[in-house]
């Protein structure tokens, strides 16, 4: 069983990196200094006190435009140029939250066609993340979501079963835990719906309010009741427990550990904070064999390589493009059941690509030497290795500097073999005492180590 019992200890280097990659998307150097030496409640405590609200696209308030094809596809582009440039720039849990419950309670951008709806839902969950339960009540009559899943088209007397099914076997439940004649109830009381303008309205009237059974409980429930009941359930609390553990732990826990996170749900009442606070702060969260045991998504690879190397100025059209071309397009997940994620996220494609991302990144290009880096003023930029290494202890130290590069860059322990290669490569044959970071090749020996450490598998792990 897990050790889910408070940790005391303040937070080591190598903890705070190990917080600093799992809860947010900024595992700077910056932010695991600030984290280094907190006790792990101050250290969650300062990630959720972090992060801002971005300021919404200028259309943003318009009425949706559906006859416009070509004003409509650009606001799909500038949809997610508004939200790569906040998450890139904005280090906090909040936001690693916020891509979660997006990937939870998918819809995407083409089928809901106008992109204000696609704001509004981005608000919403941004809003709720930290409250499942409210987070869950709002999506009901989100009108990305009614759009998405038919709500907007379920009448009383003719409900729709779409969002009903996907209610119960993606957003809360999980498949095997209620039956089809569930799922026509809960259709029922998800009537009622309508989309109004750039929002959404309930009317009563054109709900259906007789009575109904769902998950062996009768009466005349509508929408509130339906969470009210599933939320109630131990399989919601699973399922949840689940979704949680497996962002911030490991993909596969054991049967026990899983009713143990349950638990932390279910004392929570859904209050993902409090669940977040008990869980990130756990013994078992700073267990050695938990290091490197998530696969990065394309979103931590992309945006986690800016801040590392602090080009976090980058225009955001370069992570943005990487993240699709990797399988993770923004606003984009491939069906309603959303990314599926760690051994999904490598293949015999994406991992050469992954390589090659990371590799010209380092490079100061975007997959070809004719495209360099730019900033959001078109300005060429790349990273700064020289300044990188300095803020390392002992950067005139070859042996030592390789060793802090390669344990900044990668979530598990390198071996005195690969340490030894790295080195050489920083070196070029050259011995050891010659190194000098103040050297006109040091920047040039700096980009073929970390491109290096870069190509290594272990560096899509986190």
């Amino acid at each position: 069983m897990a050790n889910l019992s408070m940790r005391t200890e303040e937070l080591s280097y190598q903890d705070a990196l190990h917080l600093a990659r799992r809860a947010t998307f900024h595992p700077s150097l910056n932010l695991v200094k600030t984290l280094e030496g907190k006790t792990p409640q101050a250290a969650v405590d300062l990630l959720l006190g972090m992060g801002s609200t971005p300021t919404p696209p200028a259309w943003a308030d318009l009425p949706p435009n559906f006859t416009d094809i070509n004003a409509v596809y650009k606001q799909w582009g500038e949809l997610q140029m508004w939200w790569m440039q906040h998450v890139l720039t904005v280090p906090s849990l909040r936001e690693k939250i916020v891509l979660f419950w997006h990937n939870h309670f998918t819809s995407d951008y083409i089928t809901v066609y106008a992109a204000q709806f696609m704001v509004r839902q981005a608000k919403l969950i941004r809003e709720k993340a930290f409250s499942f339960r409210d987070l869950a009540e709002a999506m009901i009559g989100d009108p990305a979501m009614l759009i998405y899943l038919n709500g907007n088209l379920s009448l009383k007397g003719n409900p729709n079963e779409n969002f009903g099914r996907e209610w119960f076997e993606l957003f809360t439940l999980g498949v095997g835990n209620y039956t089809e004649q569930d799922i026509i109830e809960a259709a029922r009381a998800f009537t009622g719906w309508r989309i109004a303008g750039s929002g959404s309205v309930y009317n009563p009237q054109f709900a259906d309010q007789a009575p109904k059974t769902i998950l062996g409980q009768t009466g005349n429930w509508e929408y509130t009741d339906v969470v009210r009941i599933t939320l109630e359930t131990e399989a919601c609390r699973l399922y949840i427990a689940l979704k949680l553990y497996r962002l911030f732990f490991e993909y596969n826990p054991s049967a026990a550990t899983l009713a143990q996170v349950a638990d932390v749900i279910r004392l929570a009442d859904y209050d993902i904070t409090a669940a977040i606070r008990t869980l990130l702060t756990s013994e078992h969260f700073y267990e050695a064999q938990l290091r490197g045991a998530l696969i990065k998504s394309p979103a931590d690879l992309t945006i986690g390589l800016a801040a590392m190397t602090s080009t976090t100025n980058v225009h955001p059209n370069y992570p943005q493009s990487a993240m699709t071309a990797l399988n993770q397009e923004p606003f984009y997940p491939p069906t309603v059941e959303g990314w599926k994620g760690h051994h999904n996220w490598i293949t015999s494609s994406t991992f050469p690509s992954r390589q090659r991302f990371a590799e010209s990144y380092i490079d100061g290009r975007y997959g070809s030497t004719s495209d360099s880096l730019r900033d959001l003023a078109g300005i060429p930029i790349a990273p700064d290795l020289v300044a990188m290494a300095k803020a390392f202890p002992d950067s005139n130290d070859a042996v030592k500097l390789v060793a802090h590069f390669a344990e900044y860059l990668l979530p598990v322990a390198t071996s005195k073999e690969q340490r030894d290669v790295l080195l050489e490569i920083l070196l070029a044959g050259a011995p050891v005492y010659e190194w000098d970071i103040e050297s006109p090749a040091a920047k040039n020996r700096l980009k073929l180590l970390v491109q290096a450490i870069v190509r290594m598998p272990e560096f899509q792990l986190m």
